[in-house]
């Protein structure tokens, strides 16, 4: 890109040649060569000082006449981009004495600017001048023939731009060049690129010239193979395994927690790369408290300030311990107070508590004892890290016959008000709401409803937003379900009528649900016929409506022996769309993985203004949020061509050189984004020849680039 800076141009005409000239010296002054020719005679008085900010052409009257509604402005960017605009339709109907206009175009930084306003009252040119000088070109977009040598990862400008504009590339993660004399059959022209369906992509700076705003087309070869759904696999220890918890630490650094094979509850740091999923332990520490074992553990931990952690579980004896633990930047563990409540818990039944920070100083757990039922309590951590219990407790649940868990979730909700989700003694699903003030004061609402009375097993909680919760239990037939609720300030509780079973082919135990990106909402969880471990989606509007699953269920596994078995799945988001899931594996060894999840951004992708993307089976375009999709099991076998263009009336969509799909969308504008540009994110297999155009190709043109492979417009 040529060098760039910002100016300011202003035309003062006042219908004389002489002070035209003087007008057109102003400008020189300021900016050499703003008018290279001379300009027309004008009738009209206005003086216009013309810049940019912030990306965006700006003008301000500051002298003369006030203009009309109907004055005229034409932009051209870059040498080519023609545009008009009506003031009327930008400002005030009469544009007067130091009113600015800014004209509601992409950021154009680093491109050349010009403009020419008109007073259509007079017909007379009122501004002429170059607000901006930089690059310029012939068209929008980019070609990437994807020839290079070699492609290391995170070296600017590697991945090469053919088309002029300098949209070159970055390659990251394990994305690689497939030589074409070496591998004939996985290269279409020359050389090609290699993906592996998770984090290998290229990146591309965003730019003027790839935010297409009328028409586009963008087209590629591609042979798509099956991914491995599994990122990266890392057992973090041969020491631990029974039901794992994880929860984010700081920056890219994790904390996993799980009971150990000698029954203490045994304490790992990880770091996760947000970008290709492998994980790394930083440090290891077991508590000299053990338990009986048999999953009798179950600990948890929360982060209650920037130095201090609250870790629970059940100890040798049966009570329930809370330890408060400091972690230090270089990551080591150390136990700074410990505190042991006087119940008993049950001796045969795993019983699972649930912590939740309040505030910086005070911490809330829900647990269940065979005695005394299900306690909702608070505890006091001291700036030093001391826990203080005083007494501050409330009965959720008697006590009654039986010794099973009644599997609390405890959940902040608004204000003072939080969400208890637990099982009954019937085992119908419960919701109870509770105010619990700063100072750990408890009180129960009176709100209560069963989101499920004939069965509520194992329920968790995910806030869709400021009053809505979804919540995901195993149900009647130990089907997978999830439904959500209304919740108010004062603690009152609705059904929203929304129910969608997400599970009911396999039995699910354990789900696990959280936030994913826009709607999508994610459940990990564990079969119990065959102990495999899956994930599902849904989609969850703001008002609580519960859409289709976004995605069909997909099994997570490890490599090893008994590969497929999980328990206790807990899933965590560490990425865009990268979510790690620790989980119980065979002879409870414990797993923590990464995986990738969700269908937005993958394959060639701008943010929310282009999508085109294939598997082995299917084509998907998205031109805005509008989706094209077709569906071919061949696509696996071989090379094939795909295209999708917009004209400003519809979208098509092409898989070698046939128009296989169309979509009305007229009068509309590609949205723009500040997104980079990705090339082969979440898409595995080979690509070669990619290129995006600021016009809608025709169906002929698309068709010779099938017939002719690395033909370009």
């Amino acid at each position: 890109m040529k060098n760039s800076r910002n100016n300011v141009a202003v035309s003062e005409l006042v219908g004389e040649v002489l002070l035209l000239a003087i007008a057109v010296t102003s400008i020189s002054v300021i900016y050499t060569q703003v008018l290279s020719t001379p300009g027309p005679v004008d009738t009209a008085n206005a003086t216009i000082v013309g810049t940019i900010e912030g990306g965006r052409p700006v003008f301000e009257l500051q002298r003369g006449e006030s203009l009309g509604a109907d004055t005229k402005i034409f932009l051209t960017l870059a040498g080519y981009d023609k545009r008009e605009f009506s003031t009327g339709e930008l400002s005030n109907q009469e544009w007067t004495i130091g009113e600015q206009v800014m004209l509601p175009v992409e950021d154009v930084t680093g491109i050349r600017v010009d403009a020419t306003i008109v007073d259509a009252n007079t017909n007379t040119i009122v501004f002429w001048g170059r607000l901006q000088d930089g690059f310029t070109t012939t068209r929008k977009g980019g070609i990437w023939h994807f020839d290079e040598d070699l492609w290391r990862r995170a070296i600017t400008d590697e991945v090469k731009d053919s088309s002029g504009n300098n949209n070159h590339g970055i390659s990251f993660g394990g994305a690689k060049i497939i030589n074409g004399t070496l591998q004939p059959s996985n290269v279409k022209v020359n050389n090609s690129g290699y993906f592996n369906g998770f984090m290998d992509t290229i990146r591309v700076k965003t730019s003027w010239t790839l935010n297409i705003t009328n028409q586009i087309t963008i087209e590629a070869w591609m042979k798509p193979q099956i991914p491995q759904f599994v990122a990266d696999i890392g057992s973090i220890s041969s020491t631990f395994g029974y039901t794992p918890y994880i929860i984010h630490l700081f920056d890219n650094n994790y904390v996993y927690i799980s009971e150990e094979a000698q029954k203490g509850c045994h304490i790992s740091t990880v770091e996760i790369d947000p970008y290709d999923g492998n994980i790394s332990t930083h440090a290891d520490y077991v508590l000299t408290e053990v338990s009986t074992g048999s999953n009798i553990c179950q600990p948890k931990i929360v982060q209650i300030t920037e130095n201090f952690y609250v870790v629970s579980f059940i100890d040798f004896y049966y009570h329930l311990n809370l330890q408060t633990i400091s972690i230090s930047p270089d990551y080591s563990i150390n136990v700074v107070n410990k505190f042991v409540f006087p119940e008993e818990c049950s001796r045969n039944k795993r019983n699972s508590p649930s912590l939740l920070k309040i505030t910086d100083n005070v911490c809330a757990i829900a647990y269940w004892t065979p005695t005394d039922g299900g306690i909702l309590r608070t505890v006091e951590i001291s700036e030093t890290g001391k826990i203080t219990y005083k007494g501050k407790s409330i009965t959720y649940d008697p006590a009654s016959s039986g010794i099973d868990p009644r599997e609390p979730y405890l959940a902040y909700v608004m204000d003072d008000t939080y969400i208890l989700a637990y099982r009954d003694p019937s085992a119908h699903g419960i919701l109870k709401t509770f105010i619990i003030t700063s100072t750990g004061n408890i009180s129960y609402t009176g709100n209560m409803v069963e989101f499920d009375s004939a069965a509520g097993y194992e329920p968790s909680l995910a806030q869709v937003s400021e009053n809505i919760f979804a919540v995901a239990y195993r149900g009647i037939n130990n089907w997978g379900y999830v439904k959500t609720f209304d919740i108010s300030s004062n603690g009152s509780l609705v059904w929203t009528g929304q129910t969608r079973i997400f599970e009911q082919s396999e039995f699910c135990f354990n789900p696990w649900i959280i936030y994913g990106e826009d709607d999508m909402y994610i459940i990990a969880y564990s079969a119990k016929n065959n102990a495999k471990g899956y994930v599902s989606t849904v989609r969850i509007d703001e008002d609580g409506i519960i859409n289709p699953m976004v995605i069909l269920r997909k099994q997570f596994f490890v490599i090893g022996p008994n590969p497929e078995v999980c328990f206790f799945p807990i899933i965590i988001r560490v990425g865009e769309q990268l979510y790690a899931i620790s989980f119980t594996g065979a002879n409870h060894q414990g797993y923590l993985i990464t995986i990738m999840i969700g269908p937005h951004g993958r394959g060639i992708y701008k943010g929310n203004s282009y999508l085109l993307y294939a598997n082995t089976t299917s084509v998907e375009a998205c031109i805005n949020d509008v989706y094209l999709y077709y569906y071919d099991t061949s696509f696996g076998l071989g090379w094939n061509h795909f295209a999708v263009t917009y004209n400003g009336t519809s979208i098509c969509l092409y898989v070698n050189g046939n128009k296989v799909n169309e979509k009305s969308y007229p009068n509309h504008r590609i949205d723009l984004t500040r997104s980079p540009l990705f090339i082969g994110r979440f898409f595995c297999g080979f690509m070669d020849e990619v290129a995006i155009y600021d016009e809608a190709l025709t169906q002929e043109q698309i068709l010779n680039h099938y017939v002719y492979p690395g033909m370009f417009e």
